[in-house]
């Protein structure tokens, strides 16, 4: 069996005792419903934004630990069949369910009775009726999740539009009236009662609080609040009606961050302040050529890069630079590199040339940022190696701290042996999946499945923080010859 393996197998992860700990199991069953609301019939107005401010939210509801159902552009229909699918859901998750409901769109409250509705998409609104007969009522759907005893109910509506007036339809009713929270209830609208709320104001300010460690829920809305009514000059007075009895927050609620409390950034993708770090930093703008010796290990001579500005962190009073170089002897094993300044002032005062590699084989190095899995924006630098038909690939996880840029994990994140399947040899694949950890910027997550026919055990691993190497350590990890070892094993056995 060993010698059949050799041609497979590489030192491409570092060995290393496994850690056999498990995870721990989560305290409470998260569920979200995320609605928009864009494109209307008749004369209601197409709510431009909607489908964008749900992402928005949904995006921080899945990196608190949600399970989240989307829906977009239901009719009257399909948004009571919707929403009554997921009010059963809840129910039959038991008193530990936490739901989150979201909704944007168009909503209206009856001129006479003041009742409020969710409009489906098909709303064609000619007499005060209509309002029944093409919406459902607020104050139902807020019965129906108080009735499955869910541990906390969320109900997020962010539906205060403008609605043209019909027959019967009083001057100067605008917006959605009071809808009273239940017990184990907390009701909030994107602005005041009888009000109108602009448009792509309140989600993401929402979404940043949801985000933040360690906060109870009723004050991530109380934040929310006051952040919209600073953004909007109180133009937007946001309104939230809160009957939460079992203290709930969406990240860090198990136990304290080891990690400090983030300082306030501001993340920069173009404009000016970009070109105007760049600048500082290579003394040209927009693109630099220079000349760098190469690490002993890409054979130390000098090679020329041409470099451009990728992003920029902002923080108090200095500006985080990443920029991204191309080696012009594009057949030499280091291709490229990405690097980073730090400026204060237009002054350098921090350098880190090497902060990423490329990885051989004519590719620069190749990355993606995220926001919320750390503390501060962090960069997923991809690299692989490919050898007799198996492919693998890890993800290094470098964040871009105040303090400069810090190597926080290598991360595997691809083992496949399709190339190397051939007569009665089935191929394996392992996949793993970086997401955030609902206990904060102290751990991640790596979701590793087997998505060939050939399956090991799917595992869910913790990258915690040793607080002392400022690195993240994994509580398990696959040895590096999984696949093949499966994949060899499953010509002999059942593959199992």
């Amino acid at each position: 069996m060993a010698n059949r393996l050799t041609f497979l197998r590489r030192a491409f992860l570092a060995c290393a005792c496994l850690l056999l700990l498990p995870v721990a199991a989560l305290a409470d069953t998260r569920l979200g419903l995320v609605i928009s609301q864009t494109d209307y019939a008749g004369d209601l107005s197409r709510v431009t934004s909607a489908s964008q401010e749900a992402d928005t939210i949904a995006s921080a509801l899945i990196e608190t630990g949600f399970d989240v159902t989307r829906a977009h552009d239901l009719n009257k229909r399909d948004l009571a069949a919707t929403l009554n699918a997921f009010r059963r859901k809840v129910d039959m998750a038991g008193p530990d369910a936490v739901a989150f409901v979201y909704y944007t769109g168009h909503g209206a409250q009856h001129p006479e009775s003041g009742d409020s509705y969710l409009l489906g998409v098909d709303a064609e609104l000619v007499a005060a009726s209509d309002l029944a007969f093409y919406g459902l009522d607020m104050q139902t759907q807020r019965d129906g999740f108080a009735a499955t005893g869910a541990k906390a109910v969320f109900l997020v509506f962010d539906a205060c539009r403008n609605v043209p007036g019909f027959s019967g339809y009083k001057a100067g009713v605008k917006g959605l009236s009071r809808v009273e929270a239940r017990p184990d209830m907390l009701i909030a609208y994107a602005t005041g009662l009888d009000d109108v709320a602009k448009e792509g104001v309140y989600a993401p300010v929402l979404a940043e609080e949801i985000r933040r460690p360690g906060q109870k829920a009723e004050d991530a809305f109380a934040a929310a609040q006051r952040r919209v009514a600073g953004r909007t000059n109180r133009s937007q007075l946001p309104w939230t009606n809160n009957l939460l009895y079992n203290e709930f927050c969406f990240s860090a609620c198990e136990k304290p961050a080891v990690t400090e409390r983030p300082e306030p950034f501001e993340l920069v993708m173009s404009g000016s302040e970009l070109d105007q770090a760049f600048l500082s930093a290579y003394g040209e703008f927009g693109k630099a050529t220079v000349e760098i010796k190469a690490e002993e290990e890409f054979g130390g001579q000098i090679e020329t890069f041409t470099f451009e500005p990728a992003f920029a962190v902002k923080f108090d009073d200095y500006i985080a630079l990443v920029s991204k170089g191309t080696n012009k002897d594009d057949a030499h094993v280091n291709v490229g590199r990405i690097s980073a300044h730090y400026i204060k002032d237009g002054e350098v005062i921090g350098t880190w040339l090497g902060l990423a590699y490329g990885n051989g084989f004519g590719m620069p190095p190749d990355y993606s940022l995220r926001t919320g899995l750390l503390n501060y924006p962090t960069m997923m630098v991809k690299s692989g190696w490919m050898g007799q038909g198996q492919v693998l690939a890890s993800e290094d996880v470098i964040e871009i701290t105040p303090d400069g840029p810090v190597f926080r994990a290598s991360v595997p994140t691809l083992d496949d042996t399709t190339g190397a399947a051939y007569e009665e040899l089935r191929p394996c694949v392992l996949e793993g999946t970086i997401k955030p950890s609902r206990s904060g910027a102290d751990s991640f997550l790596v979701d590793y499945k087997f998505t060939s026919e050939i399956k090991g055990t799917d595992r869910l691993v913790t990258y915690t923080l040793d607080p002392e190497s400022g690195a993240y350590v994994p509580d398990f990890e696959y040895g590096p010859e999984i696949c093949a070892t499966l994949m060899f094993d499953a010509r002999e056995g059942d593959g199992n």
